[in-house]
C-alpha cells in the first residue's frame, strides 16, 4: 500500500520542488517565454495586417483589371462597328459604281445598237432604192422597147444629145 498512498514527506518535498520550480521559471524563464509569445503575437498581427493590405491591393488590381477589360471590350466593339460601317460603305459604293458602270455600258450598247440600226436602215433603204431603180429600169425597158415609135423617138433623142 505504500505505492498507492504517498507519505507526507514525499508530498512536502514535491510541493517544495514544485514551488521552487514555479519561482525559478517565473524568475528566469517566464519573462523570455512571455516576450517570445508577445513578439510572435505582434508578428502575427503584422502579418495579418499585411495580408489584409495585400488583399485590398489585389481587390483594387482586380477591379482595375476588370475596368480595363471593360474599356477594351467597348473599344473593340467600337472598332468592329466602325469596320462594319466601313465595309457597308465600301459595299454600297461598289454597288453604286457598279450601277453607274452598268448604266454606262447599257447606254453605250443602246447607242451602238441605234447606230447599227441606222446603218442597217440606210443600207436597207439603199438596197430598196437600188431594187426599185432596177425594177423601174426593167419596166421602162420593157415598155420602151415594145413600142416602136417610142423606140425611134428615144434613139433620136440619144443621137441629138450625143
Amino acid at each position: 500500500m505504500d505505492l498507492i498512498t504517498p507519505s507526507i514527506g514525499l508530498i512536502v518535498w514535491q510541493s517544495i520542488i514544485f514551488i521552487f520550480l514555479i519561482f525559478f521559471l517565473s524568475k528566469f524563464a517566464w519573462k523570455p517565454i512571455m516576450n517570445f509569445i508577445d513578439q510572435r503575437e505582434e508578428e502575427i498581427k503584422i502579418s495579418i495586417e499585411k495580408a489584409d493590405q495585400v488583399k485590398k491591393e489585389l481587390k483594387y488590381i482586380e477591379d482595375k483589371k476588370n475596368q480595363i477589360l471593360k474599356e477594351t471590350r467597348v473599344k473593340r466593339d467600337m472598332i468592329l462597328k466602325e469596320a462594319i460601317q466601313i465595309k457597308e460603305k465600301i459595299k454600297s459604293k461598289a454597288r453604286e459604281e457598279g450601277m453607274i458602270e452598268k448604266i454606262k455600258i447599257i447606254e453605250e450598247t443602246r447607242k451602238n445598237l441605234q447606230k447599227e440600226k441606222e446603218i442597217a436602215i440606210s443600207k436597207l433603204k439603199n438596197k430598196i432604192g437600188n431594187i426599185s431603180i432596177q425594177i423601174a429600169e426593167k419596166i421602162l425597158k420593157k415598155e420602151l422597147y415594145q413600142n416602136d415609135k417610142q423606140n425611134k423617138f428615144i434613139k433620136e433623142l440619144v443621137e441629138k444629145l450625143s
